[in-house]
Formats: structure tokens, sequence, C-alpha cells
């Protein structure tokens, strides 16, 4: 019989107290030198294990303190347009919006087409937020929205759900979006915001948002952690 690598069974070990709740959602595993020394191998080898069940889903890190057993991934179901507030009260989690960055500048060309911007004194806002479910770091978003449609916008206002503000303070209905969606590696800030490592994927939006005038009220590249998201979409044969 072919023995399995030390790595592959430190894997199955913790897949095992996982399964049977001795390890739960939110729990602090042992750390790499205390497994190091249980199972008498190598850091890296225990990094590797680690690694791989983090990829797969059982445990996500929290840079400065530790690995932990996750939960069960957030499901977002990409066909609707739902916000992040609304799907994390949905799932009971608590909700924590951080803005880390809000400033009126002169948007780039790509910007002024996305917003559908024709004048050289349009201005708009960008905003930046990491978005926190439960205290983790599930989501970063970077918002680019036209100024002239927002003047009064405050970071207070930031600290909760834009859509709702959207529509409860403003008055405005949305209508639709265009998004694109893909894997990649984070940069070195995105996963310093999420409290990842750089060999952890994320899976990334970017979308186009209209209302129901037709205009374009913002363009946003969001940055979901892919240890705590899934993506999913109903789908019916044509």
């Amino acid at each position: 019989m072919v023995q399995k690598p030390i790595y592959q069974v430190i894997e199955n070990d913790i897949k095992i107290k996982i399964q049977q709740k001795k390890l739960k959602a939110g729990d602090l595993i042992p750390s790499e030198n205390q497994l190091k020394d249980q199972y008498n191998v190598s850091r890296m080898t225990v990094r590797q294990a680690l690694n791989n069940l983090v990829t797969d889903g059982y445990l996500y890190k929290h840079k400065g303190k530790g690995t932990f057993v996750s939960q069960i991934k957030i499901e977002k179901n990409i066909q609707g347009l739902r916000g992040f507030t609304d799907e994390m009260e949905s799932l009971g989690r608590v909700v924590r919006n951080e803005v880390v960055g809000f400033e009126i500048i002169d948007p780039t060309d790509d910007i002024k087409d996305k917003l559908f911007l024709t004048n050289e004194e349009d201005k708009v806002i960008y905003i930046e937020r990491i978005r926190y479910g439960d205290e983790i770091p599930v989501l970063h978003e970077e918002l680019y929205i036209p100024h002239y449609l927002f003047k009064e916008l405050t970071i207070e206002d930031l600290s909760q759900s834009f859509y709702l503000y959207l529509e409860n303070e403003r008055g405005l209905k949305i209508s639709h979006c265009i998004q694109a969606i893909e894997a990649q590696m984070p940069s070195k800030h995105i996963s310093e915001s999420l409290q990842t490592t750089r060999t952890m994927p994320i899976l990334r939006i970017t979308r186009n948002t209209f209302l129901s005038n037709g205009r374009p009220f913002e363009y946003v590249i969001s940055s979901y952690r892919s240890d705590q998201y899934r993506f999913v979409q109903y789908a019916v044969k044509n």
C-alpha cells in the first residue's frame, strides 16, 4: 500500500475533526509550530496542508490572529442584483463597513465612459470600502460615482448600505447592471485589506449599475475572498 504524504494525513485529520464537530466554525486551530511538533514534520509540510484546506474552503486565515475553521461559504447569486448588507443580514451575519478612501477626483477616460460623463469639468467620487461579515473582512470595494448626482453624500452614509441610501434617502430606483467576473491573484493592498495571503485567489466582479432612467450611477470593482464566497447562477435551457 502506498503511504500518503504527511501533509495529506494532516489535512485528513483536520477534515475529520471538522466533520465530527470536534472543530466548529470560528474555532482557532493549532498554530503551525504546534502542528509541526505534533506530527514531527517541518513547518513547510504543515503550511502546505493548511494552505490546501484554505483553498478547499475548510479553513480561513485571519492575519495576525491565526487560522480558523470556515463557516459555510456565502452563496452569491450573480443573476440578481442584491446588496451586500441584504446578503449578510439574510444569513444572520453582522455587517460592518469600513470606509478607507473618500475623495473627489478627475475621472479617467474609461471611468467617464462607464458613467456617461461628457463634460471636461465632470468629477467623480472615489470610495474605497472594506466590508465585514461577523468581523471577517470578506469584500474589498472601489466605487466610482458621479459627483453631480451625489454632492451631499457623506462618509457616514457609506457606513451603511449604499443601495438603501440611494432608494430610501434619495428616492432613486435601481434598474439593472452589467458585470464581469473573473478569478485572479490579489495585489498586496487587496490581500492586506482582506487579511489573506498573496497566494489565495480573489473573485473579482466589475459592475456598471444603472438607474431606472437608464443613467449609470456607479462603476464598482469588488474583490471577494474566495475562501468565504462562491458564486451561483440559476439557468434554463433555451
